[in-house]
């Protein structure tokens, strides 16, 4: 049945024209609906009574939606502050207890999918925290609202349609299917016509289930993964010096789409042409390296430079493995935590050239601390959840205020230790009153 519904979609994608990237005025969310009804019957495998049934009642997120795309971490936070969240020493320990805990599924996994252990926990841990942060949005109206926001992109329809047909062929529940602003679900946050092509399952069931399985969503994970070009064996990408006038070449974003190319550009060369040009391991070893394993580069492996900080910071040597890690979630910053924490769960050494800042960025529990001194100091309103949101802001920007300090709302290392030694000073506070869960808005910043 799946392959049914993904062979009518894909013609009809392939027949959709793309007329551009612009968004469409806002319209009432209704008259949006009226319009996407007209297209069931581009639509076959979805029934009018199916999508009346789903739609009625559906909230407008397009307001949510918007502002949750201008402010993503991915793209706002500095490089250091993204990933020492994302790669700290209790995401490497939660880790390392899943790669224990699901070592069997994990090794008929990488036998089928050819994607290494590691690498499929570390997405795991980025993306929800190892299943413990979920979204809270009701995917369909995720997924509709997104479509209305652009409704010339079939593929925002596509993921509004497959939506419905998920919950028409009782796939998921209702009450059970949510997700992200974005309308990504389960627990390694698939959009739902990217599920429709790329579930599969983990654990011996007749369909994945990516929601309550983490088996499942293991695999469907390193399915995607190689569907987006992940090659067996080699590493995603090593940490290098280079000479000074190699750094123009600097490959960030977009630039590294020359890896998926077959022919050799400027910024897409070939291990041994950028050992000739003076490229080595960090460590001073040269970049070559055949052996299987997650450091391995051959001669012939097309490279990236990549320096998210510019010349003054880190730079590695990027393989397809990393663009394909890119294509994921389409940022550097995300798929250098995906990197970096997959080679963290293996046990390599952490990376050797610091950032280019004075104030590195926090950890999690540093972050929490941050907050328990902020409600010790007055800030009574404050939740110790280790998420980012208004209230710790307008607390951060108070104390640096107080401090003399440029007004940023950001914590990192010189205001941890400011607060540390302050301590004696608090003015005292009832207990700090801990989050529940953390919720869908916050779920970005607790990762």
């Amino acid at each position: 049945m799946v392959r049914l519904w993904i062979s009518h979609c894909l013609c009809v994608a392939m027949a959709a024209m793309q007329t551009g990237a612009t968004a469409q005025p806002v319209e009432p969310l209704a008259g949006c609906i009226a319009t996407l009804r007209q297209e069931l019957p581009q639509h076959r495998e979805v029934t009018a009574q199916t999508f009346d049934t789903y739609t009625r009642g559906a909230q407008d997120l397009r307001p949510l939606i918007e502002s949750a795309s201008s402010a993503q971490p991915e793209f706002q936070l500095p490089i250091w502050d993204y990933l020492a969240r994302r790669t700290d020493a209790q995401r490497v320990a939660q880790g390392k207890e899943v790669l224990a805990q699901e070592a069997a599924a994990l090794g008929a996994i990488e036998q089928r999918h050819g994607v290494d252990a590691a690498t499929v926990v570390a997405v795991l841990g980025v993306e929800t925290d190892y299943g413990r942060v979920g979204g809270a949005y009701p995917v369909v109206d995720a997924t509709l609202s997104r479509a209305c926001l652009r409704l010339e992109s079939s593929e925002r329809k596509q993921h509004f349609f497959a939506a419905l047909w998920l919950l028409q062929e009782g796939v998921v529940k209702p009450e059970e299917f949510k997700g992200s602003w974005a309308g990504a679900f389960g627990m390694t946050q698939f959009m739902p016509g990217t599920f429709l092509r790329f579930g599969s399952d983990g654990d011996g069931a007749p369909t994945a289930d990516i929601i309550h399985k983490l088996p499942d969503a293991l695999a469907t994970t390193a399915r995607y993964l190689r569907g987006l070009g992940w090659t067996p064996g080699l590493a995603w990408g090593v940490e290098v010096k280079l000479p000074a006038e190699l750094a123009p070449l600097n490959a960030l974003e977009g630039d590294h789409a020359c890896l998926l190319d077959s022919k050799p550009s400027d910024k897409c060369r070939v291990v041994a042409r950028w050992s000739l040009s003076g490229v080595t391991r960090v460590d001073g070893t040269p970049l070559v390296r055949s052996e299987h394993g997650p450091g391995r580069l051959d001669a012939a492996t097309p490279a990236a430079l990549l320096m998210p900080a510019g010349a003054a910071g880190p730079a590695w040597l990027v393989t397809p493995n990393y663009q394909a890690i890119w294509r994921y979630n389409r940022a550097d910053a995300y798929a250098l935590a995906i990197g970096l924490l997959a080679d963290a769960l293996r046990g390599a050494p952490p990376q050797r050239t610091p950032w280019p800042t004075d104030d590195p960025g926090l950890s999690r529990a540093e972050f929490r601390e941050v907050q328990s001194l902020l409600v010790a100091r007055g800030h009574c309103d404050l939740h110790v959840d280790g998420a980012t949101g208004p209230r710790t802001s307008a607390a951060i920007q108070a104390e640096e205020s107080r401090l003399g300090w440029p007004v940023t709302g950001r914590a990192g290392a010189k205001l941890l230790a400011a607060l540390r030694a302050d301590h004696g000073a608090a003015l005292g506070c009832a207990a700090a009153v801990p989050a529940s869960a953390a919720s869908a808005a916050s779920s970005s910043a607790t990762q």
